[in-house]
């Protein structure tokens, strides 16, 4: 029934007749001694003009709209209940819709278990450990390959508090995972927390860096050198991001 009375919302249309304009002029039949026949007029049958068929965004959008109507048109005049129940109709088919929508969703990952993401990234929280500790395993590897090849420049402020505040995850992080740190204070003061720092000579000028504190990866055998993080960062994204730069950015399963 609703179904059908939606149907007939969106169908619905309004003929008018078209009403006398008073610039015809019929004399009455028999006015004359005869009435001449009118002479007969070859009428060809109209032919109906093929329906375009519309588009799902085209059909949504005029759902939409007439979905807007019947809103306003029932907020408008609250107290007709011939509007509120077609605006309660509208709603239910949409609720309806939604329902069945569901349904079929958990039907085709049953059928197509390849399209269900929870197959390779569960979201149930007793698996949440299993997640977890898959992901440190691979930033693991990475920080490993990491070290292989590359150093870690950090330029700091010795003068600012966000950039002491850095440097004391800097140095946790690099006696964790035995990572080679160069600390550069851009400044000039040293940071108690890194006493093995320098002092800029130049080094942040040349590779173009303008904001810190700054994390720089430095490949010692080339040259050449890669944003790593800019501000402060935890160790965990800290390991997430070197992650991601040995992977080159890529998703991962």
């Amino acid at each position: 029934m609703k179904h059908l009375l939606l149907s007939g919302l969106l169908l619905s249309a309004v003929v008018t007749a078209k009403p006398d304009d008073g610039y015809h002029y019929s004399p009455a039949v028999g006015w004359h001694w005869y009435n001449e026949p009118a002479p007969q007029q070859e009428t060809q049958e109209a032919q109906p003009s093929p329906q375009k068929r519309l588009s799902a965004v085209e059909t949504m959008q005029k759902i939409k709209a007439l979905g807007d109507e019947l809103r306003n048109a029932a907020v408008l005049d609250p107290k007709s209940p011939q509007k509120v129940a077609r605006w309660i109709a509208f709603q239910n088919y949409w609720s309806d819709n939604a329902s069945q929508f569901s349904a079929t969703w958990q039907k085709v990952l049953l059928l197509k278990p390849e399209l269900d993401y929870n197959n390779r990234h569960s979201h149930y929280n007793a698996t949440a450990t299993l997640s977890y500790a898959q992901e440190r395993k691979a930033q693991a590897s990475a920080i490993k390959a990491v070290n292989e090849r590359y150093g870690v420049f950090f330029f700091y402020r010795g003068k600012v508090p966000l950039d002491a505040k850095l440097a004391q995850v800097v140095r946790e992080f690099a006696e964790q995972y035995q990572m080679a740190v160069m600390p550069i204070s851009v400044d000039g003061v040293i940071n108690p927390e890194l006493p093995n720092s320098q002092k800029d000579r130049g080094q942040a000028a040349k590779m173009q860096i303008r904001y810190f504190p700054a994390l720089f990866l430095v490949d010692p055998s080339t040259g050449s050198y890669h944003p790593l993080a800019y501000g402060f960062i935890s160790q965990d994204d800290l390991a997430k991001l070197l992650l991601n730069r040995v992977t080159d950015f890529a998703p991962r399963d």
